[in-house]
């Protein structure tokens, strides 16, 4: 890397923090708990939709054989 170019450790965008710890502390109650209903959200339909293809094609079958 040449000496006249800036190394990527030398950001002009990084200097000290400036967040405010309420502001901080509020967020990170509620990012979690949506995470949480999402996740949820996605294993119920999964269960749902397992559920119907069970109760829709494999009882209907009977016994093969």
């Amino acid at each position: 890397m040449p000496a006249d170019q800036p190394r990527p450790a030398d950001n002009a965008f990084e200097g000290p923090d400036n967040v405010d710890e309420a502001a901080l502390t509020a967020v990170l109650r509620t990012v979690p708990l949506g995470a949480a209903v999402l996740a949820g959200t996605a294993v119920a339909l999964m269960v749902l939709l397992y559920l119907a293809i069970y109760l829709l094609i494999f009882l209907p079958r009977g016994i093969v054989g």
